[in-house]
């Protein structure tokens, strides 16, 4: 007699996961922080359906986290061709292209953004830091400005004043750094502007208390310990200012100006051989740049 089987002896297979599931798996792994994982699952949805933009973005979006610039650059160029008319496809293909080094793609990537999404101010600040690096201040400054115009935040305020900085437009420079710190008074970085600004204006005074206001925000911000002391050598406090150009010399040994400032410091308070030990140190470091 020939064995009979049931159904239930048969052994069941199991359904392979729907292109949507895989993509919430990804968006689930992402979250977690689990890359890998994320990239993979992503894929898994791709390769099954190949036709919604957000899942080649997202795959994008995690490749670039994980500094695989050239992938992220594949991906989100999918995205941007099935909906050329997102801005945020197009800022973050942008963002690949400059990290890649492909600065005159970027430029032309993220003033397509502009054109599609007048309010993208994350494409905005990243076209202007490019011009502004190329050295196009006025292209710089129209891009921080139209940022400001659509979100004026802290960080655009910070980016323009840099800019008018670089040209020494000081005064124009302050008003940014000022309002940069109205929107976040914890930035060290705009209070560490804001007091390099005072310092070329010949406010040393207020420039000391606020480089001191940003080294207390960020300790990192050691170099601000020369500048003091700079600005304690003009308002004629040289005990003090030869405290913290002392301070400055122990991140920066080797610093050309600073050995030249404590030279200038020390000649002032009649420590003679100490200056011109100094100043022979000043002259040994600048040869060796």
């Amino acid at each position: 007699m020939w064995k009979r089987q049931e159904n239930g002896d048969r052994p069941e297979s199991t359904p392979a996961p729907s292109a949507g599931a895989c993509f919430a798996r990804g968006r689930e792994l992402e979250r977690i922080g689990d890359l890998q994982g994320s990239a993979e699952a992503y894929r898994q949805a791709i390769r099954a359906e190949s036709s919604h933009p957000e899942w080649h973005y997202r795959l994008g979006c995690v490749l670039r986290k994980a500094d695989d610039f050239e992938g992220a650059r594949e991906a989100f160029g999918t995205a941007v061709d099935l909906d050329p008319e997102q801005g945020r496809f197009l800022t973050n293909l942008g963002v690949a292209c400059d990290q890649l080094g492909d600065r005159e793609a970027a430029i032309g990537i993220y003033n397509r953004a502009i054109l599609v999404d007048k309010g993208n101010t994350e494409a905005l600040h990243n076209l202007g830091a490019i011009h502004a690096e190329d050295g196009r201040l006025a292209e710089a400054v129209r891009c921080f400005r139209a940022a400001i115009k659509a979100r004026p935040d802290s960080e655009a305020y910070l980016n323009l004043g840099m800019v008018h900085y670089r040209a020494a437009d000081l005064e124009p420079a302050l008003d940014c750094f000022e309002k940069s710190v109205e929107l976040s008074p914890d930035s060290a970085v705009s209070h560490y502007f804001a007091a390099l600004t005072l310092m070329k204006k010949g406010v040393y005074a207020q420039a000391v208390d606020r480089f001191r206001t940003a080294f207390d925000l960020d300790g990192r911000l050691v170099r601000v310990h020369y500048y003091i002391g700079v600005c304690l050598h003009k308002e004629n406090d040289r005990h003090a200012a030869l405290q913290s150009l002392r301070k400055a010399h122990e991140y920066f040994p080797e610093d050309e100006r600073l050995h030249y400032q404590l030279a200038l410091t020390l000649d002032a308070l009649g420590m003679a051989r100490e200056a011109r030990e100094h100043y022979r140190l000043a002259r040994s470091a600048g040869r060796n740049d």
